[in-house]
């Protein structure tokens, strides 16, 4: 697993390499750690899907890390961003770029530690994919990317981030293939993951790709519920 830090400071960053190789000694991992010193040439050297996960500090001279962050994912939605800093003042920017975690200095091998184990979950969720046939050939569809699933007449319709599918299977069916939690029967006609949604309202859900999905009347506090606890573990 290839893991990159990006911090101004050489302690900060002597001291995150230090934690990252005894994290990996202790559970047996296979890590390579790229250091930066600046977001400027982190951005110069990065690639689409280059590491896995990145440590990236704040508060840096020249571009700062959420602006770092921000350019990141204009190009890679893959890599886990752990923001390191000394205030939580920019936890709300942490939301808009989707980073997986927080570390406030002085920083903890306990703290680096809970990071890189939720880092793992995430990564290791995001690499389920489901088998389906479609037009006579067998396809593999990442569970993170599908964002819901729409009955229709002799079958259902797959909406994923890279394309729409109609697959003959009935909800009952695709109900039965995912039994990741992150999936929710909301409607008679609708399962979402619960990971792509933006906002939930009294009656409908509304998706990150603008769709709007009904929550149906019966058992719906429970749903609403569910949701809640859902996003609430995460």
């Amino acid at each position: 697993m290839k893991i990159a830090i990006c911090d101004d400071n050489k302690f900060d960053r002597a001291l995150l390499s230090e934690y990252i190789l005894q994290y990996a000694e202790n559970t047996m991992s296979i890590v390579e750690l790229v250091e930066f010193d600046c977001g400027e040439e982190l951005l110069s050297a990065f690639t689409k899907e280059q590491f896995k996960i990145l440590f990236l500090d704040i508060y840096m001279t020249g571009i700062n890390g959420v602006a770092v962050a921000e350019k990141i994912r204009e190009t890679d939605e893959e890599c886990k961003i752990i923001f390191t800093t000394s205030s939580l003042e920019h936890k709300s920017d942490g939301f808009e770029v989707a980073a997986t975690h927080y570390l406030v200095k002085p920083i903890t091998y306990e703290q680096v530690g809970k990071a890189l184990n939720r880092c793992k979950k995430v990564l290791n969720s995001n690499a389920r994919c489901i088998e389906l046939t479609v037009n006579k050939e067998i396809i593999k569809i990442r569970l993170k990317d599908i964002y819901c699933i729409e009955a229709i007449r002799n079958g259902a319709v797959i909406t994923t981030r890279l394309e729409t599918l109609r697959v003959h299977y009935s909800m009952t069916s695709m109900e039965e293939l995912l039994t990741d939690n992150r999936f929710l029967r909301c409607h008679r006609g609708f399962i979402i993951n619960m990971d792509h949604i933006s906002l939930m309202k009294d009656d409908v859900f509304i998706m990150k790709n603008g769709f709007t999905i009904p929550i149906r009347q019966s058992g719906r506090k429970a749903i609403r519920q569910a949701f809640m606890d859902y996003k609430s573990h995460q």
